[in-house]
């Protein structure tokens, strides 16, 4: 009987803080929806939200990690916003999750353009990891030609 050893498993360079880039690499999908919040009182509450699938470039350009973009239009009951969004390790997958604040204004203006397919890169900047495990994003932003 042949004994095989363990494979080494595949070392993924650590997440650092500071400017990130981003390349979307697929069509977005846009949804919308309503939901009743249980009270008292009831409350009907609008969702609204953006998934871009893209490839998150670390400083430098070391390592290009595979990754979901969402960003969702804030609703009446979420008023703060610390950060301009997070980014995210997964346990198992070598993917991240990156979460970008926008607001409700700057929602309506981008979608038309993520429609079109107007937006390919961005970039965004990351501090330093928190001890909730997620990263906070500074700021972040996209540019595009007028329709």
């Amino acid at each position: 009987m042949t004994v095989r050893k363990k494979a080494n498993r595949l070392q993924l360079p650590p997440l650092v803080a500071g400017e990130w880039r981003g390349e979307i690499v697929g069509s977005a999908n846009i949804n919308f929806g309503q939901s009743v919040q249980p009270g008292p009182p009831r409350q009907s509450v609008e969702f609204s939200y953006v998934i871009l699938a893209a490839s998150l470039i670390m400083p430098n350009a070391a390592f290009r990690w595979p990754g979901v973009v969402m960003m969702m239009a804030p609703t009446p009951m979420k008023t703060e916003h610390p950060d301009a969004g997070a980014l995210f390790e997964a346990d198992q997958l070598a993917s991240l999750s990156l979460s970008l604040e926008v607001t409700r204004a700057q929602f309506s203006d981008m979608l038309p353009r993520l429609e079109a397919k107007r937006f390919m890169d961005f970039h965004f900047v990351v501090e330093a990891k928190e001890s909730d495990g997620r990263w906070p994003v500074r700021s972040w932003g996209m540019g595009t030609a007028s329709l």
